[in-house]
């Protein structure tokens, strides 16, 4: 699930533009809904892959897209297979007339060409289109990239010498005494533009797998929090409340706070550290719950993916991503708090 700002289109190559832009990525064998809202601006948009729709699915998605207030909805399909296009929008038409939402539009995108769904006999037209669009001409000129694939969404790693230095300080780490304030001071730090390199990230990376810290490195990165519930929290004077504040104001609508410039600094900060010490599921899991924080649920997806099985914090993230749950300030912008 992905919010977004208003959306002014034109023209279908504007839409489609749009859409890539939004989701942060062109897609690729899937669907995409994106819900309208009486002023006409988009509101959430949904990414299904194609092999994964089916009546249950579809009719998710249309009940989000009821929640967010929706009187019409965009429903795009990418892909070659041009009956299955059209058996796709069918299903999503079918589930969003059940919420009383309407389509506006639906296409079919395939590898060269895009095509109106709705317009009977409507000729293929080339995606350069999209390219060359009034929307894409604004992104490119605002550094957005429209043909981003979605695995650009993630960190890239860092170079193979740089990975092997990370490496080495991790290992140096585990042997090391718990050092839980020092970590805290190092993650700061980091913040502040003070400390990088690949040893900073190879350390910290096994520092986060010391759970107050990790716990701490979370507060930190949430409003309102104090640097002294901070430390108390890695230093294990908090009895657990501080974290449940926390979580609250990220999940819970009625407590809820958008991301801020810790949180952004925070993901950038951890970038960096999944970059150099790539199986570091702590690190994953914290980068997963800031992207879904922020509204990009795929990229959470893809994250937590990395972050690999049976880590508990990572399982309860997943959870809410199966079911479609958004961040608390979404919910709280939908229901007009």
């Amino acid at each position: 699930m992905f919010p977004t700002s208003e959306l002014r289109a034109k023209s279908l190559a504007d839409v489609l533009a749009a859409i890539a832009l939004t989701v942060g990525f062109r897609p690729v064998n899937s669907v995409v809904v994106g819900a309208l809202r009486p002023s006409g601006s988009l509101g959430m948009v949904a990414s299904l892959d194609l092999d994964s729709v089916t009546p249950e699915s579809a009719d998710l998605i249309a009940v989000h897209a009821a929640n967010d207030r929706a009187d019409r909805a965009l429903v795009i399909v990418y892909g070659e297979d041009q009956a299955l296009a059209a058996d796709v929008v069918g299903a999503m038409t079918c589930a969003l007339h059940g919420q009383a939402v309407d389509v506006a539009q639906a296409a079919h995108v395939d590898q060269t060409t895009y095509r109106d769904l709705l317009v009977d006999d409507a000729p293929a037209r080339p995606l350069a289109d999209i390219e060359t669009s009034a929307v894409a001409a604004h992104a490119v000129a605002m550094g957005r990239n429209l043909n981003a694939t979605r695995a650009d969404l993630l960190p890239r790693p860092a170079a193979r010498a740089a990975r092997a230095e990370a490496s080495n300080a991790y290992a140096d780490q585990a042997t090391e005494a718990d050092q839980t304030a020092h970590a805290v001071a190092t993650w700061r730090l980091i913040l502040a533009g003070m400390l990088d390199g690949p040893e900073i990230y190879g350390e910290m990376a096994a520092r986060l797998t010391n759970t107050r810290v990790r716990d701490a490195v979370l507060l930190s990165m949430v409003p309102e929090v104090t640097p002294e519930v901070v430390n108390a929290t890695a230093e294990g004077r908090e009895d657990g409340a501080a974290v449940a504040r926390a979580i609250a104001a990220i999940v819970d609508p009625d407590r809820a706070h958008e991301p801020g410039h810790a949180a952004h600094d925070g993901a950038d900060a951890l970038a960096q550290i999944v970059a150099h010490v790539p199986d570091n599921a702590p690190a994953w899991t914290l980068w997963a719950l800031l992207a879904w924080w922020t509204g990009n649920g795929l990229a959470a997806q893809d994250a937590l993916d990395h972050a690999g099985q049976g880590y508990r914090l990572a399982e309860l993230l997943r959870q809410a991503l199966a079911q479609g749950i958004p961040p608390g300030w979404v919910r709280k912008h939908r229901a007009g708090l």
